[in-house]
């Protein structure tokens, strides 16, 4: 079981944007949290290298780094990418 899910559209824009920028191969996608308060948590996704504190993983051919502390706030969540309105970003949701 993946601790997290990727859609196909994120899958898409995560592949895109890492040829786009030309990210090193050394650098993985890091997801993690930032949180304000205890109710207002907010998903952290960009790409970075792995240090000896993280868990890595490969979900649908993306090699994902994560803090382990971290997991348990997005264990089981999917994270797609939408565009709507003229804007487009990836979002954080319950699995479907």
């Amino acid at each position: 079981m993946n601790i997290i899910h990727l859609t196909p559209a994120a899958v898409a824009a995560i592949i895109e944007y890492k040829a786009n920028l030309q990210i090193p191969e050394t650098h993985f996608l890091r997801i993690g949290i930032k949180q304000k308060n205890a109710n207002d948590k907010g998903l952290i996704i960009g790409f970075d290298e792995p240090t000896d504190k993280d868990k890595t993983v490969e979900i649908e051919g993306i090699k994902i780094v994560y803090h382990p502390g971290q997991a348990l706030f997005f264990a089981g969540m999917q994270i797609d990418f939408l565009e709507r309105d003229g804007k487009k970003g990836f979002e954080l949701m319950e699995k479907k």
